[in-house]
This record gives structure tokens, sequence and C-alpha cells, in this order.
């Protein structure tokens, strides 16, 4: 029971703040008021979860998370406890406060990486080696992004760092690997070469005293299977140089003008109309196109050969088209050893397998081959 004016004053005040009075003007607010409050309870409970559900994502995943202060002896605000076993700190609590530059091995690395970062907001999948606490260094891929104020000052450098140490040392010891292997092959064909050459030679001049028809044609034969045994050499050399280079970015229109230029167009009138494409590819491509224009040149009996691109169904397609005879059997057209084409189109597939393209013919026996090699998307771009 209210006995002061007071603090019947005080009640009429707190009716009308909460609209509860039959008198207030406020009162039909307050439905709304309590739907705000509900809905505004609901968005902290989806925060406060979501919140719990990136925290246990950042402590569980096997790859360091770190956030940093940006400037010259900036603090670490934040790791994660991969981060921390990475550096060989037994908890985040170790690691807070510790001095950024203090993990790097080089720490003018650190200042290099930060005018870098100031300039483009982020820097992906950079090499850095990192230095652990117990004296030893590990190779991290770094991926740094810039976290800005509201006057657009950094105000704080999130990171994630992965240990590549094992994984680049593999991959080292597999380049050693390849390299001896492929000094020892290079070794190999060339003694061979040499001795397939004296062989050679020594033919020539038994055909010179050799009279008889029949030890001639033996001689002939021999002479066959000597060529047969330099074209499996020089497939080892071409097979061997597949896949040592990353694939890479390649100018679609050039990479095809330079593996046409050696082809004798006097024979076969050659038109590229290609679109303006760069291509993602191994850089052996241009071996591809070469095999694809010789061929029309010493098989096709064809007078032109036109080079296309056609973009359909999220595909581009390269397009080798002559006027030629066609293919009439096409059971082993990529086949090692094939006929007439040899080894050619079997590397040629095997080159393009490398990156995920595909090549076919669809060309009509009697009006032409037709090859389209086909870029999937991502591994194609228009380029003006």
């Amino acid at each position: 029971m209210i006995h002061s004016e007071e603090d019947v004053e005080m009640n009429d005040l707190r009716q009308k703040i909460i609209g509860l009075t039959e008198t207030s003007h406020r009162k039909s607010y307050y439905p709304q008021l309590k739907e705000q409050i509900n809905e505004l309870s609901i968005a902290m409970d989806a925060l406060q979860e979501s919140e719990n559900k990136y925290r246990t994502l950042v402590e569980n995943v096997n790859i360091g998370i770190i956030r940093t202060e940006p400037w010259e002896g900036g603090r670490i605000i934040q790791a994660n406890p991969a981060l921390c076993k990475m550096l060989g700190f037994e908890n985040e609590d170790e690691l807070l406060n510790y001095p950024v530059e203090g993990i790097y091995l080089h720490p003018e690395d650190r200042a290099e990486l930060m005018d870098k970062l100031k300039q483009l907001g982020k820097i992906k999948d950079h090499k850095i080696k990192f230095k652990v606490r117990d004296g030893s260094t590990i190779l991290c891929s770094l991926t740094l992004s810039a976290q800005y104020d509201s006057d657009g000052n950094i105000k704080f450098v999130d990171g994630v760092a992965e240990d590549i140490t094992e994984k680049e040392q593999k991959a080292e010891a597999l380049r050693q690997a390849n390299n001896k292997l492929n000094l020892l092959s290079s070794i190999t064909r060339h003694d061979i070469v040499n001795q397939v050459m004296v062989l050679e030679g020594y033919l020539l001049l038994l055909a010179e005293k050799v009279k008889d028809p029949e030890q001639l044609e033996l001689i002939q034969r021999m002479k066959g299977n000597i060529r047969s045994i330099d074209k499996h050499i020089m497939f080892t050399k071409d097979y061997q140089e597949i896949g040592i280079h990353a694939p890479e970015w390649v100018n679609l229109r050039a990479a095809l003008k330079d593996a046409m230029v050696s082809l004798d167009n006097s024979l076969v009138d050659i038109h590229i109309e290609s679109g303006s494409y760069m291509i993602f590819t191994d850089p052996m491509v241009r071996k591809v196109f070469y095999n694809l224009g010789n061929n029309v040149v010493k098989h096709s009996r064809a007078e032109h050969l036109y080079i296309t691109t056609d973009e359909q169904d999220d595909q581009l397609l390269v397009v080798f088209q002559d006027d030629g005879i066609g293919i009439e059997d096409k059971k082993r057209l990529f086949k090692k050893g094939s006929s007439s084409s040899g080894y050619g189109l079997f590397l040629s597939k095997e080159i393009l397998s490398i990156t995920g393209i595909g090549i076919r013919e669809i060309g009509a026996s009697g009006e032409g081959a037709r090859f389209e090699i086909i870029f999937p998307q991502g591994q194609y771009k228009s380029v003006q």
C-alpha cells in the first residue's frame, strides 16, 4: 500500500514507463516491446551457439590460428592449441602476450609481411620459417588478413599457419629421386642410340657387299627394326618429360602458333581461328597441338586444317578439323603404338590427362577428322 506522495509519483512514473496503467498511452506498446525482447533473446542464443561452434572449430583444427597486434613489437592476442603445439608451447596462456617477432626465425620477415599486408589487405600461402621454443625451426605456409577499425587503420591481424616442413622434405626427396632417374634414363638412352647408329652403319656396309636378293630383303627388314627401336627410344624421351613441370596458365593462341610453325604448310593450309583464352595445363600442351597438326599433314590427305574454339556446357573446346579422308577405325586411336598415329596420340592423351583435360575424335569417315580437346570449367579463362 502506497502512503506517501513521493511513493505515488514514483509508482505512477514506473507504470508509465512500462506501459501498464490503464491510463497510459504507452500500454499498447508493451506487446511489441515483449516481442522485441523475445527476438533479442533468440538472437543472443543463436550468437552464443555460433560463438561456441567457432571456438570448438578453432580449438580442434590441425592448423594454427593466430591473432596479433599489427605494429612493430606487437603481441600475440589469441592462439589455438594447434599453433601452441606447433611452436612448442604447452598452452595458450604461455603464448599470449608473447612478442610476435619472437616466433619468426628472421624477425625482419615479419616487418616485410606487415608492409605487404598494408598494401594488399591479405597475404595467401606465404612460405615462412618459424622458430620453435626448443630452438628448432619449421617451415609454414602462412595466410594473413588485416582487420580494420572505423578509421580504416589495421587494429589486428588474423593468421592461419600450416606446418609444411615434412611435406616439403618429402617433395624435395621426390624431386631428387626423379632427377637421378631422369639422369640415368638419359645416359642409358644416349648409349643405346649410339649402339643403334653403329649397328645401322654395319648394315649399310653389309648391304654394299651382298648381292643375293633374299639377303638384301633381310637387311632391309633389319633396317626397319632399327628404325622401330629408334622410334621407341624417342618415345621414352618424350614420355619421361610428361609431368616434370608444374601446370601453368598458357596463352592458347600463342601456343597454337608456336606448335604449328614447324609443320610443312605447303602440304596443308593451317587456319588458326581460336578465341583469346588462357588455359591451365601441362607446358607440354604445345606437343599435343603439334602432334594433332602433324597427323593431318602426314595422314589425312587434307588441303585445309581449321583450328577453332567453342564454349558450350561450361567447357571450352579446342577443335582441330580437317577436310581429309577422315578416320575409319577409331578403336585403337589413342592406344600406344596404334598403326598410323604411332605414339603421338597416346602421348597427347597422357599429357592432357595430367590436368584432367579430355580429348576425343568425332569426325565422320570420308568427311575429315575432328579432334576436340575439352577444357573443363576453371581451367580456361577469356582474355582481352
